[in-house]
């Protein structure tokens, strides 16, 4: 793979309750219990402990959680590379459905338990969840030299002095998408700069006899409520986007900080004004489908709703619209995806061999444009991109970096959307904000580095 570089460059600390169960019944129960279904490599292969003398196999054995339209047409690219460039290499490839992977990190801790360890597993790239994962990883030093990458952004790779994942792609969370069309028939001037003025468009778009925000927590995506909370603390006037990332970091107070209520009962208005009723019931991509069907006009999602949108057939700037989500202009909050390479391995050079790709101009551009993500080397060219995703790339370019979204420590994230997920049931403020205190103070008893 160095020939091939010289060539082309010149979700939680303990188990979660399904992994606990599938290890108790078995690596091939494990699977099944946490949705992958039969067929994968590990659900019929004995386990094989490897020996000095064993011939490793070209075999690349591989999870994540990219089955939505425009992930998969994405991932499948560079797997064409991957092949491309060392023929005679087969992937086993083990796609996990459940945005945000909650469903792929509890069968593939089950595996880690169980003894048998796939090559390479998708780690959503952020400061927490990298040391989240980091213990299960071989350091990977060599290939952050030379490696033109935003000093802020190559750090979330970091723990004490070693590197330990790769990242492929980074996205942008703080987003809002509209129906184009229906803004335009309703009225509605676009963008929209403040919480108030998205309320106002929100109050219209109800009279007109629209849904005006769209959105789906259904299949352990109750995380993406994470998003709203960060997204009106960026908003408050309280907080912004270095609150934010404090807040993520184990550096905030709760109970007392205003930016918190703050973006509670912006929650509470949205939820229980203007949110289609049936947002526990859909995912992240059924909640974009209400847009595309002329159902709804607004929804919040981080740009790989840009990519759903394209796969099914609408044009960005023609039939939907993008705009910084309203009140957090100057600031990006982002996260990627990044692999690694398991330590114990059945597969290391493959692993290798995959990792030393991603870090390539030509993987990140290629995986960038059908994703719709924006790419961490800065010299990847967007001529390429179209010109939405030319902004939304530049945005993160030049704004102030937030950390936030699927970056979160993975205990965190977990707990954190449990305990929205409940207040939508109630919506009492003080109640919610103890909550979030109490578990903040167990999760965070001393911030992060």
């Amino acid at each position: 793979m160095s020939n091939y570089l010289e060539n082309k460059i010149s979700r939680r600390k303990a188990i979660s309750t399904t992994a606990k169960v599938a290890i108790s019944i078995g690596i091939g129960a494990a699977i099944g219990a946490a949705g992958l279904g039969v067929g994968y490599y590990y659900a019929t292969r004995p386990p094989v402990q490897p020996t000095p003398t064993r011939v490793e196999e070209k075999k690349l054995v591989i999870y994540h959680w990219w089955t939505a339209g425009g992930e998969r047409e994405a991932i499948d690219a560079v797997y064409a590379l991957y092949k491309k460039y060392n023929p005679g290499y087969e992937i086993i490839d083990n796609p996990a459905a459940g945005g945000g992977g909650a469903v792929m990190r509890a069968a593939v801790k089950a595996m880690l338990l169980a003894g048998q360890p796939p090559d390479t597993c998708m780690v959503t790239y952020g400061p927490g969840m990298v040391r989240s994962w980091y213990i299960y990883h071989e350091p990977i030093d060599d290939l952050f030299k030379d490696f033109p990458v935003p000093e802020m952004l190559k750090s979330w790779a970091r723990v004490g002095d070693h590197y330990y994942v790769m990242p492929l792609n980074i996205h942008r969370d703080n987003n809002l998408w509209y129906n184009k069309k229906l803004v335009e028939k309703i009225g509605i001037s676009m963008p929209l700069k403040s919480v108030d003025e998205f309320f106002e468009a929100c109050e219209k778009i109800k009279n007109a006899g629209y849904i005006p925000f769209a959105f789906g927590t259904v299949g352990g995506q109750r995380f993406w409520l994470n998003y709203m909370l960060e997204d009106f603390m960026i908003a408050s006037p309280y907080g912004g986007g270095d609150y934010v990332t404090n807040f993520n970091l184990g550096k905030a107070k709760p109970a007392t900080d205003k930016a918190v209520r703050d973006a509670l009962e912006n929650i509470k208005t949205l939820w229980q004004k203007y949110v289609n009723p049936d947002y526990g019931a859909l995912t992240w991509d059924e909640a974009g489908k209400l847009l595309m069907r002329g159902e709804a006009v607004f929804n919040a999602m981080g740009d790989w709703q840009k990519g759903h949108f394209m796969a099914s057939g609408w044009k960005p700037d023609v039939d939907f619209g993008w705009q910084t989500f309203p009140g957090t202009d100057g600031q990006s909050m982002v996260h990627g995806d990044s692999f690694g390479i398991i330590k114990n391995a059945p597969h290391p050079t493959a692993a290798r061999k995959w990792v030393e790709l991603l870090k390539t101009v030509e993987a990140q551009e290629t995986f960038c444009l059908i994703k719709c993500a924006s790419p961490p080397r800065t010299d990847v060219p967007l001529d390429k991109f179209d010109p939405m995703q030319r902004r939304i790339a530049e945005s993160i370019r030049r704004d102030k970096i937030v950390v936030g979204g699927h970056g979160e420590v993975e205990e965190w994230m977990d707990k954190c959307g449990e305990i929205l997920e409940s207040f939508l049931t109630h919506y009492n403020v003080d109640k919610t904000i103890s909550e979030l205190d109490e578990a903040y103070k167990k999760i965070f008893p001393k911030p992060l580095e």
